[in-house]
């Protein structure tokens, strides 16, 4: 090989370095200008994460309160456990000594809560329990954690019984829990509350639901700064921001009524053999809820709720609040609504009269009365009396499907009251312009037309107070640390006259004193209302043996109360004059006594 050729060789050695090392220093120079200017805020970001550490404080919920000031769901101090598994030395011998502890809280807890009728077996839940706990304790601590929480809503005791084991590296703060002093008493209008996907605590149906973002508040925060071990650095940095309570709510709902009206509904719904039942109590004048009641109920305290469990879909539908989320066909209790358009309208006034003759067809349908008699000539004063259908049906001709709809979506049907509770159904009435004769003439007494038991309430309350179409209030005020929200009544519309809504008072006097619930009417009280015995359809065809038991009504002089009871699929009796009005006068007795009402008239 030349000498000129070895020259040139090592110069391309030489070169070839060179680009190399050049290469490797224009890759050393980007890479630095990347992490010290282009993610200059990442790594930083990521450096502090390191050794500062963030805390969540939970803020307290608000507090719900009933009018006469009593808590109905409040907040305890419970606490969080955790673990710091560096400062542990044996594994095992903590895992076993806190798994032990842990399965005698849920042990008593499970001994609290669990149904009579379907007890586990006491050993093998209890060695379950063990070894879900030892499990994931021991494994905590043999993970590269510095904190990891071991559990939630230990109580003060609990936290006490853990503390005297003496562990090191166990620790607790405190967590607020949500829990209800009175029961399960006012559970459907409350809700509860439990954990979502995110693992944050959030209210669930009710004034719980609906009003979460004003209950929850906002949690606080601690920042501070830690050494390479997890534990605070003396002269580090700290900030804290403190947790806001949450809005307290207070409600119209008056306790001792609210309590007299469960108690009488359960007694009600067993006594009449009933699917399930529902009271509501409201102020005429004001729209307030004075009591809202379902039966069955639960303990809005007690969530186990399990998607795999067969009585999961049963044990939600318990938590729905039926006076506002359950539509049913009212029957009966609608034909004051028809009548009141038609007198609204000038058509009829309570001695108009129709003639009653035997059954009528509309549309290829025919439809009688419900006990099938006929009575020849009747005015609408006797209509209501008799509960007579072909009188409701004519009525409703008179009043004609495009007027009915209006008074009807006046009075509130078909639309939801906007009640601050979450779940309500706004019921249905269908397009005027879709209806035949047979659906004119079978809307006017109260089929083919869905509403709930607060709409059917909340309408015959207009025709009480005058004529007002008021919106449901079931919230007086909401209060936080340096204001109080005052929640005025709120007038919807006005749907009749005065002189319309004092003309179906004295007609619904008579009705309930001379008509099919006269048995059971209180004496010395005038009552006006109206029953509705409804048959429930079942695939396109109503079962003659399932009805729905509606009494709706109000004290005619003092008004000072209105309340429906409704009763689904009663077996005692399919009549509402046999369930669901003798349910409504005993409730009422015991109300009027609570409120001391005097009599209208003289006792006997």
């Amino acid at each position: 090989m030349t000498a000129r050729k070895k020259v040139k060789i090592r110069n391309l050695r030489i070169s070839f370095i060179s680009i190399t090392y050049g290469l490797a220093i224009l890759v050393f120079i980007v890479r630095l200008f990347s992490i010290q200017v282009l993610k200059h805020g990442q790594y930083t970001a990521l450096a502090q994460n390191q050794y500062w550490n963030l805390s969540v404080i939970p803020a307290k919920r608000g507090d719900i309160v009933s009018s006469d000031g009593f808590v109905l769901a409040g907040t305890q101090t419970h606490y969080l456990m955790y673990l710091e598994p560096k400062k542990v030395t044996d594994a095992q011998k903590v895992a076993q000594a806190l798994a032990e502890e842990l399965t005698n809280v849920r042990m008593q807890e499970q001994s609290v809560n669990e149904p009579e009728s379907e007890p586990l077996d006491p050993e093998f839940r209890q060695a379950y329990i063990f070894q879900d706990y030892y499990d994931r304790i021991f494994d905590d601590l043999n993970s590269d954690l510095y904190w990891v929480i071991v559990e939630h809503d230990l109580t003060p005791l609990d936290k006490e019984h853990i503390e005297s084991l003496n562990i090191e590296g166990v620790g607790f703060e405190e967590e607020p829990v949500r829990y209800y002093p009175e029961g399960s008493l006012a559970s459907h209008i409350l809700g509860f509350v439990a954990f979502n996907e995110q693992g944050e605590k959030q209210g669930y149906f009710g004034i719980e639901g609906s009003l979460n973002g004003d209950l929850k508040g906002k949690p606080g925060r601690i920042l501070e700064e830690r050494d390479a071990l997890g534990k605070p650095i003396l002269i580090g940095g700290y900030k804290k921001a403190d947790p806001i309570k949450g809005r307290d709510i207070y409600l119209t709902i008056n306790r001792t009524v609210q309590y007299v009206v469960e108690k009488k509904l359960k007694e009600g719904v067993e006594k009449y053999d009933a699917r399930s039942g529902s009271i509501i109590v409201m102020d005429p004048y004001t729209d307030e809820v004075l009591a809202m009641a379902n039966y069955p109920t639960y303990s809005p305290d007690v969530f186990d709720y399990d998607e795999e469990d067969e009585d999961a879909h049963r044990k939600l539908e318990e938590r729905k609040n039926l006076a506002i989320s359950q539509t049913y066909e009212p029957g009966s209790v609608m034909k004051p609504f028809t009548i009141s358009a038609a007198v609204e309208l000038g058509l009829v006034n309570p001695q108009t009269t129709f003639n009653d003759k035997g059954p009528v067809q509309y549309s290829d349908y025919v439809i009688d009365n419900w006990d099938g008699k006929h009575h020849g000539i009747q005015t609408i004063e006797q209509l209501l009396e008799k509960s007579n259908n072909i009188g409701a049906a004519w009525v409703g001709h008179q009043v004609g499907s495009q007027n009915l709809t209006r008074f009807l979506t006046e009075f509130g049907f078909g639309n939801k009251t906007e009640i601050e509770l979450e779940g309500e159904d706004t019921g249905n009435i269908r397009d005027y312009n879709t209806w035949t004769d047979i659906d004119l003439a079978t809307i006017s007494f109260g089929q083919g037309i869905s509403a709930t038991p607060l709409q059917v309430l909340n309408g015959f309350n207009t025709i009480a107070n005058g004529g007002f179409l008021l919106q449901p209030k079931i919230i007086s005020k909401i209060v936080d640390e340096d204001k109080e929200i005052v929640m005025p009544s709120k007038q919807v519309d006005r749907v009749i006259s005065k002189e319309t809504s004092n003309t179906m008072t004295n007609m619904l006097i008579k009705a309930t004193e001379s008509g099919e619930a006269k048995y059971f009417v209180m004496k010395n009280y005038k009552i006006a209302g109206k029953t509705g015995t409804a048959q429930i359809p079942e695939e396109g065809k109503y079962n003659a043996e399932k009805t729905n038991a509606t009494f709706v009504g109000y004290l005619a002089n003092s008004k000072r109360f209105s309340m429906i009871v409704k009763l689904e699929e009663p077996r005692a009796s399919i009549y509402a004059a046999e369930t669901a009005v003798p349910l409504w006068m005993d409730t009422a007795d015991e109300l009027i006594k609570y409120f001391g009402i005097p009599a209208d008239l003289p006792t006997e």
